[in-house]
Formats: structure tokens, sequence, C-alpha cells
């Protein structure tokens, strides 16, 4: 990692300046190897400063970052000593708020992270709201919350300790992955934010920023809620708000256009908030797609929220209901809970597992009408059909797409190995599993039915529970299969 570009550190003069010049490069040496050896500390940049590029931007040929002293003063140095325990090592990144610093915890030997807020954000009244806010943050003990160690003011600055977290923002994860997470992956990381978010409303406290560059993710995959920049107490009841905080593209309409002055934030408006991020998860893509902050607050307080199971196709139509329910525009028709949420989310998942629709393509009219009412049995909800060609198949699955598809390999008219290569080739069931149902047939067979992708192979006499397990395990497979991404 290259030197900082600021004037920390310079000796101004005399003998204790020079020996703290030489202890600050000491420092700031120690935090620029501790940052190249462990992703802990490089990935600070993209965890609490997360709306700017990454403390090692500088090395692929980004623009240089104007001197850290521009922004907070120049005693907060590589060396320096903070709140009497805090001994800093060196910037990990900035953000819209402030500057992340690694610090060593010299009382406890632990690294925290420091973040000081810019001074050109500091206005009247603001360390006021800054001390509510830093406590209501430490008044968060849960394991899905950015653990807060301490806050303070240092030569007017104001600041707060946190833990350091192995990890990035989720932002910074959606953005590495080439495709969008896979339900199972999403879900986990939505089931940790929830209960985060659930701990804050319940310590009295709404977050009002709630984006997945306030996220953090780790290592294993659990996720934080950080970043209470513009957080507020509400006591039980809509909290008062002198002005409008929060990000436009995931900001309630009642927060963004209330009438004549910013809309009261309340735990219903960060659930709308969820709600989006839910959305980018599950779908791929943000509910809206605007430029300009005028623009998306337009279109969330006067647009349909978009059915997500039309924008990805294989996406189970369960997680629909519950999505554009935390999505209302009416705070009283929204989702009522986090936990409500959380809840629906997993009922929604439980309920993926159950097939909507099953198409059976048999030409035996005695095994087609034993295959019927086994799948009725077992999936009283799903809408079962059967065929007795292949090209009926497709033409069933043309009309209306299915959860699975059951298909015998030596058919008239289109065989199965015919029918599988025309299925993946279209968008709607590229992703649905394929069972083969075949009383002939081998490896050269499954070799050419898994090359076109058939899920899974069965020679007749099947057990009619192995189908139905079968079934079952293709579609939990099919949720944990990466997804393309939304254009």
């Amino acid at each position: 990692m290259p030197a900082y570009n600021n004037r920390l550190g310079q000796a101004r003069g005399d003998p204790d300046h020079r020996w703290c010049q030489t202890r600050q490069r000491g420092l700031a040496s120690e935090g620029h190897e501790l940052m190249e050896r462990e992703p802990t500390a490089r990935s600070m940049s993209d965890q609490l400063a997360p709306t700017v590029p990454s403390a090692s931007a500088t090395r692929t040929g980004e623009r240089a970052r104007p001197p850290l002293d521009s922004v907070i003063p120049g005693t907060i140095a590589p060396g320096a000593l903070i709140g009497g325990s805090y001994r800093l090592m060196g910037e990990l990144g900035r953000g819209a708020m402030g500057v992340v610093v690694l610090a060593m915890d010299e009382r406890l030997q632990r690294r925290v992270a420091i973040k000081f807020i810019r001074s050109d954000v500091v206005e009247p009244g603001f360390y006021a709201r800054f001390t509510q806010e830093a406590r209501a943050m430490a008044r968060v003990n849960h394991p899905n919350v950015l653990c807060i160690y301490a806050f303070g003011e240092h030569e007017g600055t104001p600041y707060f300790v946190s833990e350091l977290v192995e990890g990035v923002t989720l932002e910074a994860w959606l953005t590495a992955r080439r495709a969008v997470p896979d339900l199972e992956t999403a879900l986990r990381i939505l089931d940790d934010v929830c209960k985060g978010v659930a701990a804050i409303h319940a310590a009295g406290t709404v977050h009002r920023d709630l984006k997945p560059s306030n996220l953090l993710v780790d290592s294993d995959l659990r996720t934080r809620v950080a970043d209470f920049g513009v957080s507020t107490r509400y006591a039980g009841a809509a909290t008062a708000a002198s002005d409008m905080a929060g990000t436009p593209a995931y900001m309630a309409p009642e927060v963004a256009m209330a009438e004549g002055h910013p809309g009261a934030p309340s735990p219903l408006s960060d659930i709308y908030s969820l709600g989006c991020v839910a959305f980018e998860l599950l779908v791929g893509r943000r509910p809206f797609q605007a430029q300009g902050e005028f623009s998306w607050i337009v279109q969330h307080a006067t647009q349909p929220v978009p059915v997500p199971s039309q924008l990805r196709p294989d996406l189970p139509r369960s997680f629909d209901r519950v999505l554009m329910t935390a999505l209302a525009k009416d705070p009283a028709a929204r989702t009522q809970s986090v936990e409500e949420l959380r809840r629906g989310l997993r009922a929604a998942s439980s309920e993926a597992l159950e097939p909507e629709r099953i198409v059976v393509a048999e030409d035996d009219d005695d095994f087609r009408d034993v295959l019927r009412t086994a799948l009725r049995v077992a999936f009283p909800s799903a809408d079962v059909e059967c065929v007795a060609d292949g090209r009926a198949a497709l033409d069933a699955l043309e009309k209306k797409p299915a959860s699975v598809a059951l298909i015998d390999l030596r058919m008239p008219v289109l065989d199965g190995v015919a029918l599988t290569a025309a299925l993946r080739q279209r968008e709607s069931s590229a992703r649905m599993p394929i069972i083969v149902l075949t009383g002939r047939g081998g490896a050269r067979e499954w070799q050419a039915l898994s090359s076109m992708g058939a899920d899974r192979f069965l020679v007749k006499p099947v057990n009619l529970d192995d189908v139905v397990t079968l079934i079952r395990r293709s579609l939990r497979e099919a949720l944990a299969a990466p997804i393309p991404r939304v254009g």
C-alpha cells in the first residue's frame, strides 16, 4: 500500500515533534503492513466508509484523494493516542460523513476501527445529535449489529470506536459477484439483517438509512447492520424529523414525500428500506430504476412495485407477496414488523420447495395415470398436467412455465433428449429441474442428457416415493444455484 497522500507525521521543528514524526512513520508502516497482510484491515474501507473507493484504489491508478488533514485535524495522525487508549495506525477509508482509521486499543490489546466525523459536515448542534446517535448505536448489543465500543470528541472532532470486521459491505459483495446470489445465500443474509434491524427497533431506535453499503458481510457470511449516521430515537412512535435523511434509492415514500416538510421516520420506514434490500438480493436489481434523487423519490411514491417473479422468472412466486407487502406505499398496508418480514421470507422459502406446477411427458397411458395420481396426492396444491409426447410437453410449458418436468426418454414426435435440449434453450425453462424417466437407457443416454442440462435420470420401474423425493431435492438444488444477473 503506498504512502498516504497527506502531511501527517511531518516534523514541525522541535525535538518532540521530530520524535513524533519517527514514531508516526513506524506506526503508519506497521498499519500499512497489517493492511497488506490481513484482509480484515484491507477491507475496512469497504465496510465503514463504503461510499467512496477503497483505500487500495490508488494501487490501480485511480485519482488520489485529497490530504487527510483537509477533512480532519492534522493532529489525528498515525501514532496519535485517542481517548487515552486508542493508538492510530493508518487510514482505512473515507465516506460521506467521515474518515475511518485503524487503531490499536492499548488497554485491551485489540485492533479497532475509529470513524472520525469530517470537519466539513460539522454544523451547530451537530455534536449533540452525534452524541445521541452514538448512544443509540451503543445501546444495541446484538451479533448482527456492528458493535460500538466508545465514542467521544478529539480536539473538536467527534468520533466513535467500533469492532473491526473481516469482510466487505453487501454492496461490494454484490458488485464482486458475476451472478445474483442463490436463494439460500440471499435468505441467510436477509435473515441476519432482519435480526439486526429488529434489535435496533427493540432498543427504540430507527436506522433511517438501510441499504447494501451499510450492511457488512464477513468471511463466514455473517451480516451486521452498520453506519447509524442518521439514526433516530423514536420512543414507540414516529419521530419528528428536522431534515430528510437517508438514501433516495431505498427511502420510504412517506419520508421523502411528506407535504411541506420531510417525513417522520419510523420502524415502518426502515421496513420499506429493508424491503428494497431484499428485492435487490432476491431479484438481482432494485425495485425501481432511476437517475437523480428526485427521480428516485417520485418512483417510490408513484410507481407500482414490479412483480418480482416477472423480473426473475425462476424466483418462486411465494416471494412476490412478501416483497410487495414490505414495499407497500401506505405504511398501514405494509409489513408491520421486521420479525413479520423475516417469518414471511422463511415461509416463502418453505413454499418454494413445494412445486406450483408439474408437467409430465409420458407415452405409456397407464404409467402416466399412475404418475398423475401419485403427484396430486404428494403435492395437493400443485397443478399437474400430463401429456403423451415431447411436442405436447413443449407446448404446455410454452403456455405456462412449470416448477419441474418429468419426461420419458423415448417418446414419439420429440424424444427426451431433444425435449431437454429445447427446454434449456428457452428462458422460461432454462433453470427448471428436469427429471428423465425411462425403461431403457444407460450411461451414454445419461451423459447426453446431463450435458444438455437434465437434473436426474431414473430407470423404470421407479419407486413413486423416490420420484417425490427427487422433485423436492431438485427444487432445493435449483434454489441454491447461482443466478445470472437481471439486466
